[in-house]
């Protein structure tokens, strides 16, 4: 039963949580929503659970309670007309580099917003969907979730493009393409930057069935609110393929790992909120991962910012590499800006540094 939109200030990220529990159990709420049993337990716990999740939980709930529409919209920006098309080309371009004729493929936006993606497709050969279709265009859309969906004529080819929603740590970018897999050929999407990253359970490493045909960093000034408001947010647009992946170039990746070595940090006062603890007075210098403020090197754990972050072991060249790490890189730039406008570091991020500035590897291959 539908709740009024009266009552919706006491629908919250714990209540559906809670009910989920008690309609579907522990071990069905991971796999639907991908995360680590870890997590749930903790969630379990503490009785918290971010209202980044609100929108999954109810999902599990099979939509049963009709939420604001302020609720979606926290996390939700369009891209711009210039990069929609920007991304549209690219893809193409990807495409015949893969050999893949895109003319037999009819293309879906699974979250088509304000269509900037949608209208430039082939108009013969599109279908746009959306959970609450909107604008000039949305007569032609299909009201749905996108992880309801599927095309009603599985004989045809299928690209998906466009920018999902990306929920909290990217982890509802990632169901949207783990479900394209069952009848998708291609997925090109922007995502958030964790989708470059190489780091443990990060989500690029749980895509299924697809091989990363290209990546690249999109400018910050990319997106827009509902209202036009530029917005500027850190993204990447990747091209995700399960045809002619012999077809994709492997570039060779310089590494640093003679040269470094970064653990990640955090004393939280508990087991599950304390990692590598025994490196947190042992490491030649400290960064942080997530700041308002203050996104520079420093020379112990306790002054960074929240008491997290990550430590750089130095394994060789230690003066050149403090010299480096303290006064020739700019780690404000180096980080990139979270929709909440916090700056972000992760490891790839740091490592790159430490190779553009030429401490690189031999002969390794990642």
């Amino acid at each position: 039963m539908n709740v009024t939109l009266l009552d919706q200030n006491k629908i919250t990220a714990t209540f559906l949580f809670n009910e989920c529990l008690d309609v579907l159990g522990i071990n069905q709420i991971q796999a639907g929503i991908g995360l680590n049993i870890g997590t749930i337990k903790r969630w379990i716990s503490q009785n918290k659970v971010p209202d980044n999740y609100l929108n999954d939980l109810n999902f599990l709930l099979g939509n049963k309670y009709k939420l604001k529409n302020t609720f979606r919209e926290k996390d939700q920006f369009y891209t711009t007309k210039k990069i929609s098309k920007y991304c549209f080309e690219k893809t193409l371009e990807v495409l015949k580099d893969l050999d893949i004729n895109e003319e037999e493929y009819t293309f879906i936006e699974p979250s088509a917003g304000c269509c900037n993606f949608y209208n430039i497709l082939p108009k013969q050969r599109r279908i746009g969907i959306d959970i609450e279709p909107k604008g000039e265009l949305a007569n032609e859309l299909i009201k749905d979730n996108y992880l309801d969906f599927f095309p009603k004529d599985l004989n045809k080819k299928y690209i998906v493009i466009g920018n999902p929603p990306f929920g909290l740590r990217g982890n509802l970018a990632l169901r949207f393409i783990n479900h394209s897999l069952d009848f998708a050929d291609v997925v090109s999407f922007i995502l958030p930057p964790l989708f470059d990253s190489d780091g443990k359970g990060v989500p690029k490493k749980r895509i299924k069935g697809y091989e990363l045909a290209y990546t690249e960093k999109l400018p910050l000034n990319s997106f827009e609110y509902p209202d036009g408001k530029e917005v500027e947010v850190a993204t990447i647009f990747q091209v995700w393929t399960k045809k002619n992946t012999h077809k994709i170039k492997i570039l060779k990746q310089d590494s640093c790992k003679s040269f470094i070595k970064v653990y990640s940090l955090s004393d939280g006062g508990t087991p599950g909120s304390t990692r590598n603890k025994n490196m947190l007075d042992k490491c030649d210098v400290y960064l942080p991962s997530t700041c308002f403020k203050g996104m520079k090197a420093y020379n112990s754990f306790e002054e960074l910012p929240n008491r997290r972050g990550y430590g750089i072991v130095f394994l060789q060249d230690k003066r050149k590499l403090k010299d480096l790490f303290f006064y020739k890189i700019n780690w404000e730039k180096v980080s990139f800006l979270s929709t909440n406008s916090a700056l972000n570091l992760r490891t790839s991020l740091i490592e790159q540094e430490v190779v553009n500035a030429g401490f690189k590897d031999l002969n390794l291959i990642n």
